[in-house]
């Protein structure tokens, strides 16, 4: 009786599927960006309808992508309403009555979800009160700041402060291996882009000091990082309880908690975040930044004169412990990695022979970047990096690698019915953080080449995470019209609000079926990407965790602000205009401000004003008024400029207008 009762939440589930659907990116689609829907419908066009005059704006035709989709079994039909630019609410219509969810199409449709997702690393903090202020309803007490006993399988005893850090996923353990790629993913997304990065107003307790919100979020993640190294310079590996906790808040996650051995996958996760993190953090923090470095330094001591990995043949949980591992048979990316993280750095020519000596070794861009492999993310800084000492054959081998590999992304793309870049084998536990990784990798091809296909492909991986896939479902808490309301994340569970913390990309279909709950559902006979629940209990469909998180925020940010500084003059001309933020903020009379005329036309000259207001808009000091060609200018904020007034503490504007056009960035003053 039992199995018959599985066999029809099974049909059920399936059933429910396959019915006619209209599949949208449910938190709506950027005005300039390329937009898509698919559909199970049979039907042969579509209208865009407004939602409050029912007037029809955009009509278009369906193209069929697949009449048995290898990963849903469904009948899938596409719809492009990429030229249709008016914002709005809106709603698709096929046939009579067959309606989608309702959508806005927006310059700033994206917002919510690049917003929420970076929050969802505050809200795993540990160590810390998560006040009103900043967490609303979801404000608890500090936990865990007894952090941490030595575990017997170090061979050391007594205890060493830990605290602090993020709790890894739905647990609250931590570990420094799935820690790394997801503190890299975020330094990288404000690396290459900083301008798509510079918030620095996420309402978290950092908020307004003048340092981007991602960058301050990771450097509290940094300061845990930085307790759990030895004196020798080594790492050790993680800091759990023994068991998995139960579903209680935080704060009342009583018992032991301990840190495991040393191992050399965690330290050169370590040495390769810290030099990141130098260099990007320096201009703001000098002394810390410098902290950082040497630590990694120390670090990279330490693991250059091990022979092989630490401890031999990798982490194991020692008897007695169940919690989760992060094993790994080789440390060879995590040497290369923490290289090539010194080398930009550093300019160290040691770090780069080490590179050099040893990049191919196990192949080039072959593979998406990973918590057990990351010698992509090694690759990835050698090709954009700054130093002028690269080998330029390298940095070919390595952009033709990135192509190639991305070519055969966008194939899967093209191949599948919902257009992801993953194929039946590959939904396994976190499926959804391959695809949003994917979606990286393209968009860095994408800077590479400017082959839109590139960019249209890593659009339809994050449609994918936000609707547009069989389940017509959100992989995001709190985003869109239906998304997890169940996940495997204790506080959301625990704290006794019926909405789920929001911004938090769930692990996505599993068709390994690597829990009880999955198996309940689904067999092997089910479609593989069908094999999702939204249930408590499936931690391999239903669990967060900050690796998955990270590209979202990296794909989310980066194609939120993407196209949303071209402008359009009188003469139809379309130019660039890039305002950096600047820093040290606060200002001081070393600050230098930045900016950019990328203008695609020649020999024209365009007004230019530069000036520094107040909150009122008012004019206090005008740096720049003239006419410019295309180019990058810098001007120093010196004391000349204010000689002659008095400037009080507090908060300003510095602000650039081309001919028309205005840009303003917050600046923080203090005497």
């Amino acid at each position: 009786m039992k199995r018959v009762f599985i066999l029809l939440n099974s049909l059920c589930f399936y059933l429910q599927t396959l019915s006619g659907q209209i599949f949208i990116n449910q938190s709506g689609y950027q005005t300039h960006l390329p937009k898509f829907f698919y559909t199970n419908i049979n039907a042969t066009s579509f209208q865009i309808v407004e939602e409050n005059s029912g007037n029809v704006f955009f009509s278009g035709e369906l193209t069929l992508i697949s009449t048995n989709d290898q990963a849903t079994g469904m009948l899938i039909k596409k719809g492009d309403f990429s030229n249709f630019t008016r914002e709005g609410n809106y709603y698709i219509k096929l046939n009579s009555n067959d309606t989608s969810y309702h959508f806005r199409i927006s310059s700033n449709a994206l917002e919510d979800v690049f917003k929420k997702s970076l929050k969802a690393f505050y809200f795993q903090r540990c160590g810390s009160q998560l006040f009103y202020t900043h967490a609303g309803v979801y404000q608890r007490n500090a936990c865990h700041t007894a952090d941490g006993f030595y575990h017997s399988s170090t061979g050391q005893s007594g205890y060493k402060l830990s605290r602090g850090g993020w709790h890894d996923a739905g647990d609250y353990g931590k570990y420094v291996v799935n820690a790394g790629i997801s503190a890299a993913t975020l330094l990288m997304a404000y690396e290459l882009f900083p301008d798509y990065f510079n918030s620095d107003s996420l309402n978290i307790p950092e908020s307004g000091n003048g340092i981007p919100d991602i960058l301050d979020e990771v450097k509290y993640e940094i300061n845990w990082f930085l307790s759990m190294q030895s004196d020798d310079g080594s790492v050790y590996h993680k800091l759990t309880k023994e068991q998995f906790e139960s579903f209680v808040m935080p704060s009342q996650d009583s018992g032991m908690r301990f840190i495991y051995q040393k191992s050399s996958t965690a330290t050169g996760n370590f040495i390769a975040v810290l030099a990141r993190f130098y260099r990007l953090y320096k201009n703001f923090d000098s002394s810390f930044a410098n902290q950082c470095l040497n630590a990694a330094l120390n670090a990279w001591n330490w693991l250059s004169n091990q022979q092989g990995i630490v401890p031999a043949g990798g982490f194991h949980n020692p008897p007695g412990t169940q919690t989760g591992e992060y094993g790994d048979y080789s440390d060879s990316d995590e040497r290369l990695w923490a290289a090539a993280e010194l080398f930009e750095s550093t300019g160290d020519q040691s770090f780069k022979d080490y590179f050099e000596f040893n990049y191919n070794l196990g192949g080039l861009i072959n593979s998406t970047m990973n918590w057990q492999n990351v010698r992509t993310l090694a690759h990835l800084t050698y090709l954009f990096s700054k130093q002028s000492s690269i080998d330029q054959n390298i940095k070919s081998q390595l952009l033709n690698s990135l192509i190639s590999y991305s070519n055969a992304l966008v194939s899967k793309r093209n191949s599948n019915g919902f257009g992801v870049s993953i194929n039946p084998g590959e939904y396994y536990w976190g499926s959804n953080s391959q695809v949003l990784n994917n979606g990286i990798l393209l968009i860095l091809t994408y800077n590479k080449t400017n082959d839109n296909k590139y960019l249209s492909s890593a659009i339809e991986q994050l449609n994918y995470i936000l609707g547009c896939n069989a389940h017509n479902f959100s992989f995001v808490t709190g985003i869109g019209k239906k998304y997890p309301m169940k996940p495997h994340h204790r506080p959301s569970e625990a704290d006794g609000i019926p909405e789920p913390i929001p911004g938090f990309v769930v692990g996505g279909p599993n068709q390994f079926l690597d829990d009880p709950i999955l198996q309940q559902y689904f067999n092997q006979n089910t479609p593989p990407a069908l094999c999702y629940i939204d249930h408590l209990q499936s931690w391999a469909s239903n669990e967060v965790a900050i690796n998955w998180n990270a590209p979202l925020v990296f794909l989310s940010g980066f194609l939120k602000n993407f196209f949303q500084t071209d402008v359009e003059n009188d003469n139809n001309e379309i130019y660039d205009f890039e305002l950096e933020q600047n820093f040290p903020n606060p200002f001081n009379e070393q600050t230098k401000i930045r900016f950019t005329l990328k203008s695609k036309t020649h020999n024209q000259l365009y007004k230019v004003k530069l000036r520094i207001v107040n909150l009122f808009g008012q004019e206090i000091f005008s740096l720049i008024d003239d006419f410019r060609p295309a180019g990058t200018y810098e001007v120093t904020f010196t004391s000349s400029y204010y000689s002659n007034k008095i400037l009080s503490s507090g908060i300003y504007f510095y602000q650039l207008t081309v001919n028309e056009n205005t840009f303003t960035k917050k600046m923080v003053y203090l005497k």
